[in-house]
């Protein structure tokens, strides 16, 4: 279909008909004093200005790598999505507030027959368009290769329950469109059902309002409450994927004992999972070694664990313990040994180079916060000190002495603040 084939040409197509239906529907809510036709139709200017977005998010998904964005644009789905539910959110809010105007102040609907007819259009276009949409959206949910990006990115094969896992992973963008759709169909569904009473029991011009003149606003809370109760578990799942949270279904502690009792680890720190899209799984960690040992094979059963778990995408961080001494001492080995070359550059880091709030040694959990008080009483530091710990790198990269070498700060809340596992 030349430029625009599939998902896109579906929007396109939706677009231009959502703008006809937009025109129609206000000119006939103006003529008939229709509150619900007027809501319909702005819920059309909202699902056209969705699809616009859609349109966008999808075209630059596919962009697999920029020069300016590493992961390419494929969070264009998932930054569309947040911005087509927000948008109905913002939209629904401001059609509760007319509808409650309409309980102080009851309107009669005129022009029954007409607001009826264009009740019935803008409903059989919009459930044409879900069903399009709809179409659109089982056929995005097979999961996406990835483009060779180097050591870094180790993207195994994927057995096949795993495969059938991630092809239930929705097309975020095409949820959003789908909400504004489904909220037009609602929408026109009250139209029909509010002009179909007042035509078959119309009201005198000169009558007063009864019931009749609250069934419009009625319909149009409840179909408010059921957008609304659509919007908000997209918009939560949307914005744990941009705040880079732990995905649902992982258990970070579970995968931390796993990764601690493997062979020739030491300790494990710096631990960082989170998702790219919905069922793109990646994880970032170090590792403390035994470098008598080598680590060959820890690294391909870490990346089994990991692969078990649904995570394919690992970068581990390898860090050589080669005293015998240090590894009896825990508090050394919850140390990160690979920080920057200089202290000052803590506060930029995601985790500063301390003694971690949570860590992994040789199968037990480290969870005090800090080192042990007596490794910093040989060095004259107190308790109130503690706070104003930091590593002292040489200029070569390498922590003196496995880390205990420690010099004070000036009160850098860096490492008191810092959020990491």
């Amino acid at each position: 279909m030349g430029r625009y084939s599939g998902r896109s040409f579906r929007l396109v197509f939706m677009c231009v008909v959502s703008i006809l239906l937009f025109v129609m529907e206000l000119a006939v809510a103006h003529i008939g004093n229709s509150l619900s036709l007027a809501s319909d139709a702005f819920a059309v200017l909202s699902h056209l200005l969705s699809m616009v977005i859609g349109l966008f998010s999808l075209r630059a998904s596919t962009i697999s790598h920029h020069r300016k964005s590493t992961f390419g644009f494929l969070r264009a789905d998932v930054v569309g999505a947040f911005g087509n539910s927000i948008f109905a959110v913002a939209l629904m809010f401001s059609i509760l507030v007319e509808a409650i105007k309409r309980y102080i102040n009851p309107q009669k609907t005129e022009e029954a027959l007409l607001v009826l007819l264009a009740g019935i259009i803008g409903l059989f276009f919009n459930v044409l368009n879900y069903v399009i949409l709809d179409c659109c959206y089982c056929s995005a949910g097979r999961p996406l290769e990835d483009p060779g990006t180097g050591d870094s990115l180790n993207v195994q094969h994927e057995p096949e329950e795993t495969i059938r896992k991630e092809k239930k992973s929705e097309a975020l963008n095409i949820r959003g469109v789908l909400l504004h759709v489904m909220g037009d169909a609602l929408g026109s569904v009250v139209v029909v059902i509010t002009a179909t009473i007042f035509y078959v029991l119309p009201l005198d011009q000169n009558a007063d309002c009864n019931w009749q003149c609250y069934i419009d606003p009625s319909l149009t809370v409840v179909m408010v409450i059921i957008i609304l109760s659509s919007a908000f578990p997209l918009i939560k799942e949307t914005a744990i994927i941009l705040l880079q949270m732990v995905p649902k279904g992982v258990n970070v502690e579970e995968l931390m004992s796993k990764l601690a009792a493997v062979p020739d680890i030491s300790s494990v720190h710096e631990l960082h999972i989170w998702e790219l899209i919905s069922g793109k799984i990646i994880a970032t960690l170090h590792i403390k070694y035994q470098k008598d040992r080598g680590y060959q094979d820890a690294s391909l059963k870490i990346r089994e664990i990991f692969h078990r778990a649904g995570i394919h995408s690992v970068t581990i961080q390898f860090e050589a313990v080669d005293s015998p001494e240090s590894l009896e001492q825990k508090d050394t080995l919850s140390l990160c040994s690979s920080p920057c070359i200089s202290k000052s550059c803590a506060k930029h880091l995601c985790c500063p180079p301390r003694a971690l709030p949570l860590a992994h040694v040789n199968g037990c959990a480290e969870h005090n916060g800090s080192p042990r008080l007596d490794m910093y009483q040989s060095q004259g530091l107190g308790r109130p000190e503690l706070s104003e710990v930091a590593i002292e790198v040489p200029l070569d990269g390498r922590v003196s002495d496995h880390g205990q070498a420690f010099t004070k700060t000036q009160g850098d809340q860096c490492y008191v603040n810092s959020t990491h596992f």
